[in-house]
């Protein structure tokens, strides 16, 4: 989707890139955003795209809701997901972990990579799948990177995502969560960090069913389909609506969603989306039910999945 920018919305970034050519990813609000200055009065979407991602490396397209293009006449907003479209399977590269996987030491070591316009922090966890990370990690990783002191809470912005990588596993999580859990400071509250902290816990980075976990073990799964992470849509009410990724191959399509306690409520939107979008499956992520709960497989009619950890 793009779209002209309208009003002043977004005007407090006009400032983030001062020079042609220059790009930086910023936090606004609940989104991470790459402003890129281009290089024409007027910004030439397909180009401009091409001439940011040649500054970094394309796998963090995932993480970034939107690109902002802003030219001396006028600016663009680009949604991540036609960026994902251009670059095609490039997205899908495992290069980028198992090379940040072979520079660092298993035993809980760490490294900062400045790549491009942001950062990104990655740890290594002497264990072979993410999901048996251990609440004593925790305590590792924080004296490891205090212990350095080439990380501090006023280096913090600009690194736009965290990795704990295992030896065939890893997982993403919030940078925002990771540094307050170091440094003890307060958590910035987005809409995608209310839904990483449900399951989490204070005594722990992660927790080995946490929903960005699950989120990867499900995709895992889909690893042959291209994947679109963090899906916005917006209902006909103009409320947004948000999924955690959408996957296709062809005419498989499968929409997944992390919730807490699925209810007829919170399935009746993946139901419409998936007719509109002639998606095929829903897979509905969620952590081990209660005994006492309503059963969750009375969605199967509708081609609608729920999975636990157990299940992945």
């Amino acid at each position: 989707m793009v779209f002209g920018l309208n009003g002043n919305t977004y005007d407090g970034l006009y400032d983030a890139v001062s020079e042609i050519g220059q790009s930086r990813t910023v936090r606004a609000g609940n989104e991470w955003i790459l402003v890129f200055r281009t290089f024409t009065p007027e910004p030439d979407v397909i180009q401009d795209v091409k001439d940011v991602l040649s500054s970094f490396d394309i796998e963090d397209i995932r993480y970034i809701d939107s690109l902002l293009l802003i030219g001396s006449k006028k600016a663009v907003k680009v949604d991540s997901s036609l960026v994902e479209d251009l670059v095609g399977d490039r997205t899908r590269s495992p290069v980028i972990i198992t090379s940040m996987k072979d520079e660092i030491d298993r035993d809980f070591g760490f490294k900062v990579y400045d790549r491009g316009p942001h950062r990104r922090l990655a740890a290594r966890i002497p264990i072979i799948e993410i999901k048996d990370f251990k609440d004593e990690f925790t305590d590792r990783i924080k004296d490891n990177i205090l212990n350095d002191g080439s990380i501090t809470p006023d280096t913090l912005d600009d690194i736009l995502s965290v990795y704990l990588i295992a030896d065939e596993t890893y997982v993403r999580i919030d940078p925002g969560m990771f540094f307050q859990e170091i440094f003890d400071l307060p958590l910035k509250v987005t809409a995608k960090t209310v839904e990483a902290e449900r399951p989490t816990s204070p005594d722990g980075i992660i927790l080995g069913e946490s929903p960005t976990e699950l989120v990867e073990l499900a995709l895992n799964r889909l690893k042959q389909h291209n994947i679109y992470r963090d899906v916005q849509f917006v209902e006909a009410a103009g409320l947004p609506y948000s999924f955690d990724a959408l996957a296709v191959q062809e005419d498989d399509r499968v929409l997944l969603k992390y919730m807490d306690a699925p209810s007829d409520d919170d399935v009746l939107p993946m139901k419409l989306f998936m007719e509109a979008l002639n998606v095929s499956k829903g897979w509905i992520l969620t952590s081990i039910p209660d005994s006492d709960s309503q059963p969750l497989n009375k969605w199967e009619k509708d081609n609608i999945s729920v999975l636990t950890i157990n299940d992945l």
